[in-house]
């Protein structure tokens, strides 16, 4: 409910085990993470948690080419702080729980094609109890509290469900030279959510990709470019046309892909003064990260940095 703050609080206490196993080219950790966990506003609720802490490497061509793999699981505290950090328009009502990785399970390679180019491939299976997603905020419109400006479409709840994800990640990062670095990573997902109809505003792809560069000793550059997914998201409106106990529509809606370009040139003029010029969203992009809140277009700054010596 919108009108109701959430009081809550948890204490976490953990051990973690590891036995390390090394032989030739092969590196193996066995072991265990515990948890006890206190939560609930009066600390009424308690649990056990345990999970495998197991991961193994091995090189096959020496650094060229090294496979590894695990099965890992953790306890994640959720904050308030912490889902402000991801988005800046949650309501002061959410609550906040736990998030159970029961456990995530991984293989992967990982290595050099040549000096200066590394690479990682992933593919992992996750299952978590209370996977926090993103969802707008109900909406009624014959609600007349003035003192909660956040009930207009304008803010986010969190719900919790049971998540199994899939997924695949590359990267390639690339030292071209001692001026020049660049990389490029993706990660594909496919979500299975045990109760709700939908996985809201996580995208199946993201995309993205880096390059720095030292121009002289006095001049950097870099640009940045990004791309993410298709997401969903749920809006609930209050029917006005029912009569007696209130009724709500439930539609689901698509936010569309979107890609950002951004730059950024400075010129360090000495040990203390550095001037920098920024463009972001530089293709004037129109799209809408959350729904109802579209980015800004072509975005310039202009600035400078001075370093103190204290």
């Amino acid at each position: 409910m919108l009108s109701k703050a959430y009081n809550y609080g948890a204490t976490n206490l953990g051990l973690v085990s590891s036995f390390q196993i090394t032989r030739d080219d092969l590196l193996v950790n066995i072991g265990a993470k515990v948890f006890y966990s206190v939560s609930g506003s009066d600390n009424a609720s308690s649990k056990f948690y345990v999970y495998p802490n197991i991961t193994a490497s091995y090189k096959l061509v020496g650094d060229l080419m090294i496979g590894y793999a695990g099965a890992e699981g953790n306890l994640q505290q959720n904050s308030y702080k912490e889902f402000v950090d991801q988005n800046n328009f949650v309501s002061p009502t959410l609550q906040i729980n736990p998030t159970d990785q029961q456990y995530d399970v991984f293989v992967g390679l990982k290595g050099k094609l040549a000096s200066g180019i590394g690479y990682n491939i992933k593919g992992s299976f996750t299952n978590e109890n209370y996977k926090p997603m993103f969802v707008s905020n109900v909406y009624d419109s014959f609600q007349t509290n003035t003192t909660m400006p956040y009930v207009n479409l304008n803010s986010f709840e969190v719900l919790y469900d049971t998540v199994k994800t899939i997924s695949f990640f590359g990267e390639l990062k690339a030292d071209v030279s001692k001026d020049i670095v660049f990389g490029i990573q993706g990660t594909l997902n496919s979500y299975t959510a045990k109760n709700l109809e939908e996985v809201y505003n996580l995208p199946a792809l993201k995309l993205a990709s880096t390059l720095d560069f030292q121009i002289t000793p006095k001049w950097y550059a870099g640009f940045k470019i990004y791309f993410t997914g298709e997401r969903k998201d749920r809006l609930m409106v209050r029917d006005v046309t029912a009569i007696g106990e209130p009724a709500y529509t439930n539609t689901t809606v698509k936010l569309n892909s979107f890609f950002d370009a951004n730059a950024h040139v400075g010129f360090k003029y000495n040990d203390r003064w550095t001037f920098f010029v920024k463009s972001n969203n530089m293709a004037n992009q129109n799209y809408q990260k959350w729904t109802n809140y579209p980015v800004q277009g072509i975005q310039v700054l202009l600035g400078a940095n001075y370093k103190f010596d204290f």
